[in-house]
């Protein structure tokens, strides 16, 4: 050995640091590693590094035509540089994370085909956020009611650039975005005028009024433009057909169903439901047929100014049945606030929904909106809404969207160190859970009577019927008024909400159907589980599992509740 090999050594690695600490150019470059390529990625696209955006200063210049254009570009880039890295050297985690990113890439660059800015006339009313702050139980901040000044002149340039850029939209569009903005007009008249002299700042107040005034004017001025200047399209046009639909269906959904298959296994699933629910009213009332059953439970509903009260007692209930039985953890801390539904979703929700989580004092705050009865329903269409949220109904629709459903789900995705899967999400990772609750409360007792499980049946079927209905309509097979009647005859809707049902399908196509679907994947899993493990199987840890993964398409969903199952119990369910 040579006996200056240690000096020489220190020389050499003295002079390599010295080399590094000033940018020296002939030091060999190491390249970084997939897994840092891929991290580095994802932290750009989200941080905005390739964004385009237009040479605009408009304040909603992602409206415009060309920030359309330009996401599509943005999303080429993004997909280019992803391709770009080996995926055989990237963790099962990290591979799942690349696909689910690919895949929304891919859909961001085919949906420009779709022309949204010139088609979707909803799109141009901004006011959604206002409606969401002020139905708060608490004041509004003196910055909050600058925001709200802020988004009033924002949604009038928004109306101009709509005017602009609209060219033969759906007629059903037109019409739906028309009644939409007469709401808004009415919500910025006395609620919000009212609210702004009572609570708004005085610094703030004139301008307030001003502007909500100017923006009520330009809302008129735009429906006028809806139904008396802009050229519609033809009355269809709103169907994506076949071919696109199939698409999201393999290669954004990853599933392996064609609308075709789709269609036949809604069918299917459809009928067997049917005979349950039909057995099941047999033996509430064996002299009376199931659409008088049904038309007896729909009489059973909250008095008018109730219903949101009525969703708040069930929602309390189903987070006390999990907390007293110690089902699943809850993070803390968090609430769930109750709102009216704002009027852009009023058209497309008939009964609920989840808007979200906002932030409130460093509390998560899920929004749960409630579609109440309004000042201008008629009569008829006052005691149809009323049928229509029956307690029954109410029951199922709070678990489904609050706990354990969709607020719970949300406040475990918050808690995802993955942000792929926190950012994006999958309609039928998360609606197939909201279902896999209804039947997880009902085995463990929530349903206290006979109308709850008899809403609980009802509402399976008119889930199966969203599979059927969702491709027919968007691949030719069906029309819209045949949907509609086809959720009045086979589920027994009130036609009122089976509008407002199919309203929703023509605007999201392939998400209708991700309840059943989504639902029925993760039982099967659930069982393949409980098989392998036996007496180790446990639904609380299942459940946990599942909801920590994070929001993922069915087929990678599966894969990464496996694989954290083999990481826990020492490969016994392996690894795909």
């Amino acid at each position: 050995m040579d006996r200056h090999c240690p000096r020489t050594c220190i020389l050499v690695l003295l002079i390599t640091l010295l080399a590094v600490a000033n940018g020296c150019s002939w030091l060999p470059f190491v390249p970084p590693s997939p897994s840092k390529q891929f991290e580095r990625l994802v932290d750009a696209y989200f941080n905005g590094a390739y964004a385009l955006r237009p040479d605009s200063p408009s304040p909603v210049r992602h409206l415009l035509a060309s920030a359309d254009s330009l996401r599509a570009v943005s999303a080429a880039r993004a997909l280019k540089d992803l391709r770009e890295i080996d995926t055989t050297q990237l963790t099962l985690d990290e591979r799942i994370d690349w696909l689910q990113m690919e895949a929304i890439l891919k859909r961001g660059i085919r949906d420009r085909s779709l022309n949204v800015p010139a088609r979707v006339p909803g799109q141009y009313l901004t006011l959604g956020n206002i409606y969401w702050q002020v139905s708060r139980r608490r004041p509004l901040t003196a910055a909050e009611w600058s925001e709200v000044l802020t988004s009033i002149d924002n949604a009038r340039e928004a109306l101009e650039i709509g005017r602009r850029q609209l060219h033969r939209p759906p007629p059903l569009w037109v019409r739906l975005t028309s009644h939409t903005a007469m709401r808004y007009e009415e919500f910025l008249g006395e609620p919000l005028q009212t609210n702004i002299r009572t609570s708004a700042p005085d610094s703030l107040r004139d301008r307030l009024l001003q502007a909500t005034e100017s923006t009520r004017s330009a809302l008129a001025r735009f429906r006028v433009f809806l139904s008396d200047t802009l050229q519609p399209g033809e009355e269809h046009s709103w169907a994506v057909g076949e071919e696109y639909y199939d698409w999201l269906l393999k290669e954004v959904h990853f599933l392996p169903y064609n609308s075709a298959e789709m269609i036949r296994e809604g069918w299917r699933r459809h009928n067997e439901t049917k005979r349950l629910l039909r057995d099941f009213a047999w033996r509430i009332d064996s002299t009376k047929s199931l659409q008088q059953i049904i038309g007896s439970m729909k009489s059973r509903h909250p008095e008018p100014g109730k219903i949101t009260d009525a969703y708040r007692m069930e929602s309390d209930r189903a987070r006390r049945l999990l907390v007293e039985r110690s089902l699943i953890t809850i993070p803390e801390p968090e609430t769930l606030l109750f709102v009216p539904t704002p009027p852009a979703l009023r058209e497309t929700y008939a009964w609920a929904g989840y808007g979200g989580i906002t932030m409130q004092e460093n509390v998560p705050a899920g929004r749960f909106f409630v579609t109440d009865i309004v000042p201008e329903m008629t009569p008829v269409q006052v005691e149809e809404k009323l049928r229509a949220q029956n307690h029954g109904w109410i029951t199922v629709i709070a678990l489904h969207e609050g706990y354990p459903g969709h607020h719970l789900q949300n406040l475990y995705a918050m808690k995802s160190p993955r942000k792929v899967r926190s950012r994006f999400g999958s309609t039928y990772y998360g609606e197939g859970w909201a279902l896999y609750a209804e039947s997880w409360m009902a085995r463990n007792g929530f349903y206290q009577n006979a109308d709850d499980s008899l809403a609980w049946l009802q509402m399976r079927l008119w889930r199966t019927a969203r599979v059927i209905i969702d491709p027919s309509i968007h691949t030719g097979r069906m029309t819209y008024e045949q949907a509609v009647q086809f959720f009045v005859d086979e589920v027994g809707l009130e036609r009122s909400a089976a509008e407002v049902e199919v309203n929703r399908y023509t605007t999201w196509p392939t998400q209708a159907p991700s309840y059943i679907i989504g639902w029925l994947e993760i039982e099967k899993l659930k069982e393949e589980l409980e098989d392998r493990l036996g007496a180790q199987f446990s639904e609380r840890q299942f459940v946990e599992t599942f909801l920590s993964v994070g929001s993922l398409p069915l087929d990678l969903m599966k894969r990464a509740v496996r694989h954290r199952y083999g990481y826990q119990l020492g490969r016994v369910v392996g690894d795909d």
